[in-house]
């Protein structure tokens, strides 16, 4: 047991798996201790629920996505609701076509995943609310299959409206605006629970014969009156905070167009066109290649001192992975490989990359918000539970005055013409620049937004 309980927090990165199946085998061992095989008879339900972390959700995903063709009919729904509030919109296959222009709907951008975390839901009610009826049972779960189905077609929708905008495509179509209609979706099935399973249900004699006497309705309904004016008030006093006191963390581009570097002259600036996203595919969690980042912004800087030159360009990213350097990804592939290699760490400052073509020299690294700089993401993710996941900005958190892990990176790359030096030579200097100015620049991660 305490392997299972250890290892998925020391190797969270490779024991993916046992971090799921992990606490249902802990608890079944528990319980086998505990009880023995004759007592898990008393206790299936509660087992039943840890199982539902391990659902063989990829099964029932490839059934949807390729048997039952759930992009199409999607991308058909979509393109139907569209033209039913006035827009010019028709649906070829699974791509949803507008004047303004396109979007290919794939399995993982449909309300399939919506489907299943509602089914959970579903599963949860099944299991606690006990005995209830085969036409509630089936209530239930039809509301929990329409709900995730149509709440994904209106966000297909959505983003075949705002396709052009990239910024506002960019963060729709990733998990952050994804979760934000997964809330409205349970917010939406929660309703439907409460019309099928209603008060007068719960106060049969079906479900409390031994207290049906006793319990007055008028005083359970108001209970529930209470209870529902308690949630609905607290969310909407938590909307007006985030509106008028609270900012998404990140959004707002921090690069400056003046930059100062230590005893250099800054002779240009300039805002450079933000890179493309080359996987479209930013909802599937099973693409370990996808791009979820959003890149707000992208500066090009110029300095000189006694006739040195000196490049500076700088790309500020907001939920990064930072697991693909942008400036190396220019490069190919083989040479991309060999750049990789040449990995430098120092101490107080962080890991680094140097190389060199036959002009110039580079030196580039991703600067985080807290912590030292890195190169790769597991450097980058052993800093966010390092430095952002503590005790002292919780409490900001709580508040939405920032976020928890704070997933910011201004990858960063230095360089300047070789002009007959050697190559060691130009590694110095653009070491002692980046020593000399790293803090100053990781403070841009404080910039008012």
């Amino acid at each position: 047991m305490a392997i299972v309980v250890l290892r998925p927090f020391y190797f969270w990165q490779l024991d993916l798996i046992l971090f799921r199946v992990g606490p249902v085998v802990f608890a079944l061992g528990l319980g086998l201790l505990s009880f023995g095989f004759s007592g898990l008879k008393h206790y299936w339900q509660l087992f039943l629920l840890l199982c539902l972390m391990v659902l063989p959700l990829g099964f029932f995903n490839e059934i949807l996505n390729y048997q039952l063709h759930f992009p199409e009919l999607t991308a058909n729904v979509s393109a139907f609701l569209l033209h039913y509030i006035g827009f010019t919109s028709v649906a070829e296959n699974n791509v949803v076509k507008l004047p303004t222009g396109q979007v290919e709907v794939i399995y993982f951008c449909t309300g399939g995943l919506l489907i299943f975390w509602l089914l959970k839901i579903t599963l949860l009610i099944l299991v606690v609310v006990n005995p209830l009826s085969w036409q509630q049972r089936w209530k239930l779960i039809l509301s929990a299959i329409s709900t995730g189905f149509f709440i994904g077609c209106i966000r297909v929708s959505w983003l075949a409206l705002i396709v052009n905008n990239t910024r506002s495509f960019h963060y729709w179509h990733s998990y952050t605006g994804g979760s934000i209609f997964m809330s409205i979706a349970t917010i939406i099935y929660a309703f439907l629970c409460n019309w099928i399973l209603p008060t007068d249900y719960l106060l049969s004699d079906q479900s409390f014969p031994e207290k049906s006497q006793l319990i007055n309705v008028a005083q359970i309904q108001l209970k529930r009156c209470l209870l529902l004016s308690a949630t609905w008030i607290s969310i909407i006093m938590a909307i007006l905070y985030t509106a008028i006191f609270g900012k998404y963390l990140g959004l707002n581009n921090i690069l400056p167009d003046k930059l100062v570097i230590s005893n250099w002259q800054q002779i240009g600036a300039k805002s450079l066109p933000l890179p493309t996203v080359s996987h479209p595919n930013a909802d599937d969690p099973n693409d370990v290649d996808t791009k979820n980042t959003i890149t707000i912004s992208q500066k090009y800087y110029s300095y000189t001192k006694n006739r040195q030159r000196l490049d500076l360009q700088m790309l500020y990213e907001v939920a990064s992975r930072s697991d693909a350097n942008p400036f190396l990804e220019q490069l190919n592939p083989k040479l991309q490989k060999d750049i990789a290699k040449n990995i430098n760490f120092k101490p107080g400052i962080g890991y680094y990359i140097s190389y060199t073509d036959s002009r110039y020299a580079y030196f580039t690294a991703c600067i985080n918000p807290r912590g030292m700089s890195t190169v790769d993401s597991y450097q980058f993710n052993q800093n966010r539970y390092r430095y952002d996941m503590n005790w002292g900005r919780l409490t900001h958190w709580v508040f939405g005055k920032t976020i928890l892990k704070d997933n910011r990176c201004i990858w960063t790359q230095l360089s300047t013409p070789l002009n007959d030096k050697v190559a060691t030579e130009a590694y110095t200097l653009l070491e002692s620049i980046w020593s000399e100015n790293y803090n100053s620049w990781q403070s841009l991660f404080l910039k008012k937004e």
